[in-house]
């Protein structure tokens, strides 16, 4: 259930796994944007009348041109976002793209890599580290063989 004071913002995120490594973006070099030019999670804002679920699904879909529909909610992380000066909420989704990944298209963004943990790239969002290295910790260390990493 979304907290719906007036002014709370909801962005989604994606923890999105290829043969169990990481898929960063290194965010465009703009003012405009929160941590210009930092590798981060794909997602985005949450729009009026728009789902959490709803909003990482077309946020992957635009920035990489993959349809992901088998997510896992994982938590809702508050934050303060400087950009806009206001409290935030992010929920934080993970999904395997092992099989489509040779299929996406970059969007948005400068770049798209896939990283282990141990060779995550900087500068990074804070936030994007926490949530990575959180999950790494707990999630399931075996990867089932369909999802093996493929070159």
């Amino acid at each position: 259930m979304l907290d719906e004071r007036p002014g709370m913002r909801y962005s989604a995120a994606a923890i999105l796994t290829v043969g169990g490594r990481y898929v960063l973006q290194l965010r465009d070099n703009s003012a405009t944007i929160a941590f210009p030019a930092h590798w981060g999670l794909f997602g985005g804002e949450v729009k009026e009348g728009e789902s959490p679920l709803e909003a990482i699904r077309r946020e992957v879909n635009e920035e990489l041109s993959l349809d992901v529909r088998e997510w896992q909610e994982l938590q809702t992380v508050p934050y303060y976002s400087a950009l806009n000066d206001a409290q935030s909420r992010c929920v934080v989704f993970a999904a395997d793209i092992t099989d489509p990944w040779p299929t996406h298209v970059l969007l948005e963004g400068q770049a798209a890599g896939v990283f282990q943990v141990e060779e995550l790239p900087a500068p990074i969002i804070p936030l994007a580290l926490a949530l990575l290295k959180r999950y790494h910790e707990t999630r399931p260390t075996r990867v089932p063989p369909s999802t093996k990493w493929r070159e």
